[in-house]
């Protein structure tokens, strides 16, 4: 069984090749049956990878997406669950269809210890922080707004990246200490 990775994208370019790209997802997605016979259903990865042409088996496509939307900007969106990592096959396909496309995305897979993302500006995906609190459970942040929660729950400031993390390192410290379940984990994603 594998660990499942959800990936975020965002896609830009010219306008035609990116409403063909959404316009192949949606119809593929409306279908009553996958378009190749799979265990993932009409939004499989593979189905889209064999409406661009290509045979399903020659692409690692072991995934699907959701959540497509086409923004008034022109940026396609969707998100996909994925085997172990993000599907940059599937990622090269598309780009070699539609060369203007510009792919952005934010990768997450705790387990394997992936959290990584292209978007260096934050312009897509600004939350690039995650904070696990053992007891309330994980939220996205910007990392001012990382910075921000952590000052709240140490009734300080905290105003650098390294003091956050000696803040964080404390904290667990004295739970390892104590046997608590007050633990707090922070998650930076790595920029490609």
């Amino acid at each position: 069984m594998p660990n499942w990775c959800t990936t975020s994208y965002a896609l830009t370019g010219e306008r035609k090749e990116i409403r063909s790209l959404y316009n192949k997802m949606k119809r593929l997605q409306g279908r009553k049956t996958p378009l190749v016979p799979n265990g993932f259903g009409v939004r499989w990865l593979g189905c889209l990878v064999k409406s661009l042409g290509r045979d399903p088996q020659s692409v690692y496509c072991r995934g699907e997406w959701s959540n497509v939307k086409l923004l008034e900007d022109g940026t396609l969106t969707f998100d996909t669950m994925h085997a172990w990592s993000r599907p940059a096959e599937v990622e090269m396909l598309i780009q070699s269809i539609y060369p203007s496309v510009k792919i952005w995305f934010i990768e997450e897979e705790l387990g394997m210890d992936i959290f990584v993302t292209n978007d260096e500006s934050g312009q897509f995906f600004p939350e690039q922080i995650i904070i696990d609190e053992e007891s309330e459970g994980m939220e996205y942040y910007t990392k001012e707004g990382a910075l921000k929660h952590l000052s709240e729950l140490a009734g300080k400031p905290i105003l650098t990246w390294e003091e956050a993390e000696e803040f964080v390192k404390a904290i667990n410290e004295a739970q390892d200490e104590d046997g608590g379940e007050g633990h707090i984990w922070l998650h930076e994603a790595e920029i490609l």
